[in-house]
């Protein structure tokens, strides 16, 4: 109910913003365009465990993405700022271009309202260790491509981490109306103050013009695990609902959160809240069907910035989310910390971030599995808009539950999938931004 609450909430403010001249339907209104965008290429080098191992791989490769943003706004004869955004990308491994963000908004005393394909609330303002370095430290180009650049390692660390660090779940590229209160108690400087988000998404698997009411999902494979059993995760499969997505199915998702932006002292703060519940579906892929534990998340961050240092550091726990309900697994809570340092001087920005991830690894065994990343990087500001950046990062993953993680080996339950205990990988980064 108070989903659909929201949602009537955007779609009466929306209308709202019409004003005189779009009322009689006569012609559409004057709007602003403004195109923004960015691209990069990137220069990678991997150290890793098997690649050596099996011979298989080699230790170079390039990267590149282009987006472009693209955003029409108006005015409302009451004050009101209405638009939309699209943001286009250069990004698919197959040339294939696609969109992230596609989104109608308005803007006023009400606050502000976002009605598409878009990042939720926690994505958006969640707080977490400083990345600003680099491609990004733990939360950057190292997750690039479906195999990226630890490719050995992606079946492993991408579950445990959940497919990102400053989110909860992994509910981009779906469909999803949010509301972001005007902020409470603001300081002299602009986005100063507290702010209250909310957000309703139907199910995180659907886009664009796609209807999906199905509460249930059918899927071919299951990542939780590692090994592509659909009967201990309903998360990382791929979704028979008419669009190639893959992630967790959850509908009804509902996401509540508090950000908090200030300066005490010449002590900057940034701290954030946030939560989300979603109704996990029945998986009818298997005989019997298959339930599953609803998605239960919590995400909290605080940074601290003076003199050009900052630091900070993010907890998320999601407990048993997407857990498949079926007697005798062993079901440990996921979990992700993130904390880190960053220092800007001039044109040159320098940091270390670190993030330790767990889940239960294959459910069918005792223990959990962890993972550990460590990133250091630099980046220089070598023109308004140009910047190049090196980072090296490490990663280290630890017993996974059933799996021998310490070295080269394949699993013993006959998933046959190879893993690799530790990798290095360096980067090498040249970005626009404009």
């Amino acid at each position: 109910m108070r989903g659909f609450l929201l949602a009537g909430c955007a779609a009466i403010a929306l209308a709202g913003t019409c004003g005189t001249a779009a009322a009689d339907g006569t012609a559409p209104g004057k709007f602003d365009v403004k195109l923004g965008g960015d691209a990069y290429f990137t220069l990678g080098y991997v150290d890793q465990q098997n690649d050596k191992a099996n011979n298989t791989n080699r230790n170079v490769d390039f990267t590149n993405r282009f987006r472009l943003q693209v955003t029409p706004t108006a005015k409302a004869d009451n004050g009101i700022e209405y638009g939309a955004n699209l943001r286009v990308r250069a990004y698919e491994r197959t040339g294939v271009i696609d969109t992230d963000q596609a989104y109608v908004f308005a803007d006023g005393n009400f606050g502000r309202i976002e009605a598409g394909v878009n990042q939720g609330p926690n994505n958006q303002y969640g707080v977490t260790a400083p990345n600003g370095f680099g491609t990004g430290g733990v939360v950057g180009d190292w997750t690039e491509g479906v195999y990226g650049w630890l490719n050995n390692q992606n079946t492993f660390l991408e579950p445990v981490f959940g497919g990102g660090y400053d989110n909860i779940t992994n509910s981009n590229f779906a469909t999803k109306v949010n509301y972001f209160t005007p902020r409470f108690l603001p300081q002299a400087d602009d986005g100063t103050g507290l702010m209250g988000m909310l957000a309703f998404t139907p199910t995180n698997l659907s886009i664009n013009t796609d209807v999906n009411r199905r509460s249930y999902v059918t899927t071919t494979a299951a990542a939780k695990d590692a090994g592509g059993d659909p009967t201990q995760s309903e998360c990382g499969g791929t979704f028979g609902n008419g669009q190639p997505l893959q992630g967790c199915a959850y509908n009804n998702i509902i996401e509540a959160g508090l950000r908090y932006d200030g300066s005490f002292g010449g002590v900057s703060v940034a701290a954030s809240l946030g939560y989300e519940h979603g109704d996990a579906p029945t998986n009818h892929s298997t005989a019997p069907w298959t339930s599953y534990n609803d998605l239960s998340a919590i995400q909290t961050g605080l940074q601290l910035g003076y003199a050009g240092f900052l630091v900070g550091a993010s907890y998320l726990n999601a407990g048993k989310s997407g857990y498949a309900k079926t007697p005798g697994l062993y079901l440990s809570n996921q979990s992700t910390i993130t904390a880190g340092i960053s220092y800007q001087t001039g044109p040159v920005t320098v940091g270390f971030n670190y993030a330790h991830g767990e889940d239960a690894g294959n459910l069918y065994a005792p223990g959990s599995r962890s993972a550990d990343l460590y990133s250091v990087g630099a980046t220089y500001v070598l023109a308004p808009g140009l910047t190049a950046s090196l980072e090296y990062l490490r990663s280290a993953t630890q017993n996974e539950a059933g799996y021998g993680m310490k070295g080269p080996g394949t699993d013993p339950f006959g998933n046959g999938t190879t893993y690799s205990g530790d990798a290095n990988l360096f980067l090498w980064k040249n970005a626009i931004a404009f």
